[in-house]
């Protein structure tokens, strides 16, 4: 029996925040099963020579646990953190796999409160797929958190799922960064976010040496990047690159935009009208029908009485 599965289980509520597991068969099999593949998909990427041994090492946005959970023997000799910004599950894992495993509520902005320069790998899975504004100032603040030549493990939104989740056929020249659902709470996930390589490696790339950008598991793209010693603001990693993909990226955005933002009119029309209908089948609109029909008479006459 692995390790995991000899520690106790989220409570299904946290265990099922943002990847919902009600509709499988055993939802606590398909959180072991997952969070057993994401590792064996980060622990592929690693550098031939990697050991665990004497490093200090975090996972961003790491939930209640999923993958967390399938590093417990390597925290005998390692220091494995975890970041999230859901109190509940921060607390679960420090009330149930604290020790071996350590864990740390952050804000939904950096700074995150942990020593800089003292990790030697971060990976953050399912993280950059859902963040907008924050998203580079994240990216900077995992940078400040690596040591010298640290690695970042990172998915995101590209080529192999953009289709299912944009509606429209992949196209890496008018693809940068761009959302494709921006409203939707984090409890369903957050926004959407679709990144190109070519994004990645031109404004990732300035603060760290993208060393492989790979499919891996839920046709996301994962991308391994080495620190770079350099000091950078978020402003240096907005700059647009002398390349025209910047400009129709811009406009293929924009263009998403307005979509998206008359697809929500049209919902939020379309949801007042079936309440509306809804209310006018309810037997109160049927009960109060006399009044309103005398109501509509009285103003008839008042309306009649000023014309005359």
């Amino acid at each position: 029996m692995a390790a995991s599965e000899q520690v106790p289980y989220p409570p299904l509520e946290l265990a099922s925040r943002v990847y919902r597991l009600d509709d499988w068969g055993d939802p606590l099999a398909a959180f072991e099963e997952l969070g057993a593949e994401t590792k064996a998909a980060l622990v592929r990427l690693l550098p031939d020579d990697w050991s665990f041994a004497g490093k200090r090492v975090l996972d961003f946005g790491c939930g209640a646990g999923r993958t967390l959970r399938h590093f417990l023997a390597e925290a005998e000799t390692a220091e494995i953190w975890g970041a999230d910004i859901d109190a509940s599950s921060i607390d679960w894992l420090n009330a149930n796999l604290s020790p071996p495993l350590n864990a740390w509520r952050c804000s939904p902005g950096p700074p995150i409160g942990l020593e800089p320069g003292s990790f030697d790998l971060i990976w953050a899975i399912s993280v950059f797929t859902h963040l907008t504004d924050t998203s580079l100032a994240w990216l900077l603040e995992l940078h400040r958190l690596l040591r010298p030549e640290g690695l970042l493990i990172a998915t995101y939104i590209g080529r192999w799922s953009s289709e299912y989740v944009a509606g429209e056929p992949w196209d890496e020249d008018r693809i940068g960064m761009s959302v494709v659902e921006q409203n939707p709470d984090w409890d369903q996930g957050g926004p959407t976010v679709v990144m190109s390589d070519w994004w990645v490696r031109a404004h990732w790339g300035r603060a760290f040496d993208i060393v492989e950008i790979a499919p891996q598991i839920h046709n996301m793209s994962w991308a391994v990047c080495r620190r770079r010693d350099v000091e950078l603001t978020v402003e240096d990693l907005e700059r647009p690159e002398d390349d025209p993909r910047e400009f129709l990226a811009l406009r293929h955005s924009l263009r998403q935009a307005r979509r998206q933002a008359f697809s929500e009119r049209l919902r939020a029309q379309m949801i007042e009208r079936d309440l509306r209908l809804e209310y006018e089948r309810s037997l109160s609109w049927q009960v109060t029908r006399p009044l309103r029909s005398a109501a509509r008479l009285a103003r008839s006459f008042r309306e009649r009485g000023r014309r005359t």
